[in-house]
């Protein structure tokens, strides 16, 4: 079987699953379709009315290029289990829970065209099948966009790096190991109502069941390998991946606002509108930055801010909130005098060289993830320099677009950030 990197099952975000087939039953027979069941345009939205035929189409139309799980490793879904009992290997797609999260902002119904998880369980000739799609939400929707299924509560729970789960009130509330194992905390995820869809692989219980026990006989472990062999679980890369590219989004955001009022020289309520959303922007960062550490994690303030790595991400979360606080000062008239444009500048700099210094597991990693590091270093630096001269350029000089086309940069660089 491929060595792939691995992560943990039912974890903070939407799910969906999938497995490729195996010496057993057509899965379409089991749903009483054929193998060869037409194919239908798959909605982007699940619609209330959908029948469980429509569904299955669906679904299959959206995973169906996932039966060879390279195109699904090249489309993003890593590893984040072991084999689960009665359920299988879980593969997720931080991009498909991006993209979900943005369509619930707009609808209430789920994501079809893009499965955020897949299931898959691995055959004996050392290969992956692809077996069902898992879907989840925050609350339990009150009109079931899966007919005739039912959503199976997830308990919020404490995640650890060996891949074993605690249940929790809160992530404060979670040991800081593993009470039997001593493995490390991790990861905090809520309550979640969650619904399967076992498109690929024949289910005695139904489409919608939450296990499958036709895969008993693969049976259940917990995996005991970590990834980068630097003692990071796959459940924290996905973390860090989510991280990484919503706060991208946030920076692109941030840059085209700075971009649209400097094109239009134009004051009114942006400055106050930007500066909240640098200030929003490092807040979400000191929050996220690291899920064990306060001010929800399991750690107190002193505890966390003893580890470097920790101590490295708060520090550099603050310099967002700085620039906003001071950029609103100035654009409200509340200072007479820019603040700091060196002092903006220099923060723009302590940033980049920052990132240079940024070692996951407290020391240098000359790999892919500090590479991509040092181009958000590059970036900052750039930034920095590029605030310098915009705002010492002259009215109507394209100089001032130096600073937010640098943001535009940095935000490309985090967008498409991956640690595979």
């Amino acid at each position: 079987m491929l060595a792939l990197p691995t992560m943990r099952v039912h974890e903070i975000f939407a799910l969906a699953s999938l497995a490729s087939l195996l010496a057993l039953p057509s899965p379409a027979s089991a749903h009483g379709a054929t193998a060869t069941a037409p194919v239908v345009p798959a909605a982007a939205l699940a619609p209330a009315e959908s029948s469980p035929d429509a569904i299955l189409a669906a679904v299959r139309q959206a995973t169906a290029k996932y039966l060879d799980i390279e195109k699904a490793l090249a489309d993003g879904f890593v590893q984040i289990s072991g084999m689960e009992a009665r359920h299988g290997f879980h593969f997720m797609n931080v991009n498909a829970q991006m993209l979900s999260a943005t369509a619930g902002v707009f609808s209430s119904g789920l994501q079809i065209s893009s499965p955020p998880m897949l299931i898959y369980v691995g055959t004996k000739e050392g290969g992956w099948q692809l077996a069902a799609a898992e879907y989840a939400l925050p609350t339990k929707p009150a009109e079931n966009p899966f007919p005739g299924a039912q959503w199976f509560e997830h308990e919020p729970s404490c995640h650890y790096r060996d891949y074993r789960e605690l249940p929790s009130p809160g992530a404060s509330s979670c040991p800081k190991r593993h009470p039997e194992t001593g493995s490390e905390f991790v990861l905090f995820h809520p309550r979640l109502w969650i619904v399967h869809v076992w498109a690929w692989y024949p289910n005695p219980l139904g489409l919608y069941a939450a296990e499958n026990p036709w895969l008993a006989p693969y049976g259940g472990v917990v995996p005991t390998g970590h990834d980068h062999a630097r003692g990071r679980s796959g459940t924290e890369v996905a973390y860090s991946e989510f991280n990484h590219r919503s706060s991208g989004i946030f920076l692109l955001v941030i840059a085209a606002l700075v971009s649209w009022q400097t094109l239009r020289r134009r004051r009114g309520i942006w400055p106050g509108v930007i500066a909240a959303l640098w200030v929003a922007f490092g807040i979400y960062l000191f929050v996220r930055s690291d899920p064990e550490a306060w001010p929800w994690g399991p750690l107190g303030l002193l505890e966390s801010l003893r580890d470097t790595e920790v101590l490295q991400h708060k520090v550099l979360t603050l310099i967002p909130i700085v620039i906003g606080i001071a950029e609103a000062l100035y654009g409200y008239g509340l200072v007479r005098v820019r603040p700091g444009l060196g002092f903006l500048s220099l923060l723009a700099l302590g940033g980049g060289i920052g990132l240079f210094l940024h070692f996951h597991q407290g020391r240098l990693h000359l790999d892919w993830i500090y590479a991509q590091h040092a181009a958000m270093g590059l970036t900052g630096l750039a930034a920095g320099v590029g605030l310098l001269f915009s705002r010492r350029a002259e009215p109507g000089s394209k100089l001032h677009l130096l600073w937010p086309m640098f943001l535009l940069a940095m935000s490309a660089v985090l967008i498409f950030y991956s640690e595979q």
